[in-house]
């Protein structure tokens, strides 16, 4: 059975995980959530996004006897809906979010707790990913000393510019979560990148130069290893970005152009055999020299450089 929580409710942590078609990997992640060191309270929110294998048995299975369990099952809906029906589900301070194939270091979860309570001002904290194979049992024990820690106080640049971490590599606080308003349920198979750009907006983030997760490097079910795809959702989700926030900063509209233009252009040179008489070599320049009236319409342009 997990820890028994501690009297401070200040100090509690709820652990969200969606879960679609991941039985078969699912025990050990179960196992390293059960292992998480600390006396915080805890509470832990399964969201079922409507699983055609034996997740659900699994989940009921593996946390019988757990404390503070939550169930929820839903139809199908995606990712980004699954996390925000657990964001909705919550009940403790801060969110701890795991991707239902990954593992926890044993340490993750106080070392990013202890980080974001000493931080006040910071709203996210994250550390580092490695990958192991199927078969393989990474080494979860805790860290040798306590990690350094990096204040990023203006994210959201970094944020656009890359995805910063997966889930199961970060903890926010539930508060923030709800008022930026969760995950864009509109890029319907991905969570993190519109949930970090959102929550950048309220705060700073701490980076813990520790592993504290581990992914599984081939799993069945995890829809990033299409680059492709993965591109156009992280293009469709600064666009809509951009179009919900009108108020953002120039430059970083600007940031965010030609980022988006520059990646369309490397996809379409490599993929798609583009040369610099290309339309899209044209639109890379004029994302660099800012050369556009509308962004949302400049950015989703770029987007359709992966339709095929």
């Amino acid at each position: 059975m997990p820890g028994t929580p501690d009297p401070a409710p200040e100090n509690g942590v709820s652990f969200v995980v969606p879960v679609y078609n991941k039985a078969r990997v699912l025990p050990p992640v179960l196992d390293a959530m059960a292992a998480q060191q600390g006396d915080f309270p805890r509470e832990f929110i399964f969201v079922d996004d409507g699983s055609t294998d034996d997740s659900l048995d699994v989940v009921r299975a593996g946390t019988a006897g757990w404390d503070n369990v939550q169930i929820i099952c839903q139809e199908n809906a995606g990712s980004a809906a699954a996390t925000n029906t657990g964001i909705s589900a919550a009940r403790m301070p801060f969110l701890k979010f795991v991707d239902a194939d990954d593992l926890l270091t044993r340490d993750a979860t106080v070392n990013l707790l202890t980080a974001l309570r000493d931080e006040p001002d910071a709203i996210v904290a994250y550390g580092d990913r490695a990958f192991f194979p199927p078969g393989a049992e990474p080494d979860l024990s805790p860290a040798p000393a306590s990690p350094a820690i990096t204040v990023t106080a203006a994210p959201l640049a970094p944020a656009i510019r890359n995805s910063l971490f997966n889930p199961t590599q970060f903890m926010t606080r539930t508060e923030t979560a709800r008022a930026c308003g969760g995950c864009d349920e509109r890029v319907v198979f991905s969570q993190e990148y519109s949930l970090t750009m959102r929550l950048a907006r309220h705060g700073s983030f701490l980076h813990l130069d520790q592993t504290l997760a581990y992914l599984l490097d081939d799993s069945v079910n995890r829809l990033s290893n299409n680059q492709g795809r993965q591109l156009q959702r992280v293009t469709k989700a600064v666009r809509l970005f951009v179009a919900d926030y009108p108020d953002l900063d120039p430059a970083l509209i600007r940031f965010a152009c030609r980022r988006n233009a520059a990646r369309a252009w490397r996809y379409a040179r490599r993929e798609r055999g583009a040369g610099l008489t290309s339309a899209w070599y044209r639109h890379y320049l004029r994302g660099s020299l800012g050369l556009w009236r509308d962004p949302v319409r400049f950015i989703r342009t770029c987007e359709a450089v992966y339709d095929h």
